[in-house]
């Protein structure tokens, strides 16, 4: 067995369901065919060097693997077959540079590991602190409330008095126009006499 590595571009307009199906096909066909996958890396999306196919970037994928020299053809045959890969390009690496590629696949891997570790003790650590703040907010809103002093409430006899008060404000207002009534009502005294008295001839 010897150490193969395969590079290949996926189209930009794939979706991600596409690309990791592609993908996932393609990785098979390695321990399908009695090889072992050493590391399989999604490189990303990149710029081309030239346009290819009218795309200008490209999302690439590396494989290194040991097989037999017939799992690179099956690979390389499937790779033509498929339209959603732009271009690939298989090597066989020299004893040397295949344990180096290996040594570096070890140092890749566990320094992802360690960059997952680190978001995602970053992550936990965000929310705790996101929980700690709310704690201490909803603290201090209840303690600020707690300090407010209460409102006196108004009760019903309270309200009574100035019901009262404004009724009999009111009632002067129409005593005036009542006397004048009565007043306009009654005929004068001096009035009456003078319609009454017989006229003296002289």
């Amino acid at each position: 067995m010897h150490t193969y590595e395969t590079l290949f571009i996926t189209s930009p307009n794939l979706t991600e369901e596409e690309e990791q199906a592609t993908v996932e096909t393609l990785a098979a066909l390695i321990p399908d065919g009695g090889g072992e996958m050493i590391t399989n890396d999604r490189m990303g999306r990149r710029r081309l060097a030239y346009p290819i196919r009218k795309f200008e970037d490209g999302v690439y994928t590396r494989f290194l693997y040991d097989s037999t020299s017939e799992v690179p053809k099956e690979l390389e045959r499937r790779i033509r077959l498929s339209d959603k890969i732009l271009r690939s390009l298989t090597v066989r690496l020299e004893e040397d540079w295949a344990v180096a590629a290996k040594e570096e696949a070890v140092r890749e891997a566990e320094r992802k590991v360690r960059a997952e570790a680190e978001r995602a003790a970053e992550a936990a650590a965000a929310e705790a602190a996101a929980e700690v703040a709310a704690a201490a907010a909803a603290e201090s809103a209840a303690a600020a409330a707690a300090a407010a002093p209460d409102e006196p409430e108004v009760s019903e006899e309270t309200e009574a008095p100035k019901e009262k008060a404004e009724a009999v404000d009111t009632a002067p207002a129409d005593v005036p126009a009542k006397a004048e009534a009565e007043n306009a009502e009654e005929p004068s005294v001096e009035e009456t006499a003078t319609e009454d008295e017989p006229k003296i001839d002289s």
